[in-house]
C-alpha cells in the first residue's frame, strides 16, 4: 500500500464526507433538491459529491478486478439509521454482511451487494 500523504488524507476525509452526505440524500425519500434546501447545501454541490464518490467507487472496483491478490479488506463506518426504522434484512456475501433497516434506498443496498459481490 502506497504512502498517504496529507493531500491523499484531505482527499480521502472529504470523500468519506461527501459519501456520507449522498448517502443521507438518497436515502431519506427526499427529492435531491428539498434535501439539498433543508441542509443549506447547492444541488449542483451535491451533484459534484454524488459524481466523485461514483467515480472513486468505479476506480476502486475496477482496481480490484485488474488485481489479481487478494483485495484489502476494509470496514465502512455508515451512519446509524434513525431511530424509528428496523432491521429487516442482513445480507451476507462471502464474509461481508449488510445490514438493511426499513427506509433504505433500495438503489443503494442493491450498489452496495454488487460492490460486496465483486469484492469476494
Amino acid at each position: 500500500m502506497g504512502e498517504l500523504t496529507i493531500r491523499g488524507a484531505s482527499a480521502q476525509r472529504n470523500l468519506l464526507e461527501w459519501s456520507q452526505r449522498v448517502a443521507e440524500c438518497r436515502s431519506s425519500g427526499q427529492s435531491v433538491t428539498r434535501w439539498c434546501a433543508e441542509h443549506d447545501i447547492k444541488p449542483k454541490t451535491y451533484f459534484n459529491w454524488q459524481k466523485k464518490v461514483f467515480a472513486a467507487m468505479i476506480e476502486q472496483q475496477r482496481q480490484q478486478l485488474e488485481s489479481p491478490q487478494e483485495p484489502e479488506r476494509r470496514f465502512a463506518a455508515l451512519p446509524v439509521p434513525a431511530a424509528q426504522n428496523d432491521l429487516v434484512a442482513t445480507v451476507r456475501i462471502g464474509e461481508a454482511s449488510l445490514d438493511v433497516y426499513s427506509g433504505a434506498n433500495a438503489d443503494v443496498v442493491a450498489a452496495l451487494c454488487k460492490v460486496l459481490s465483486n469484492a469476494k
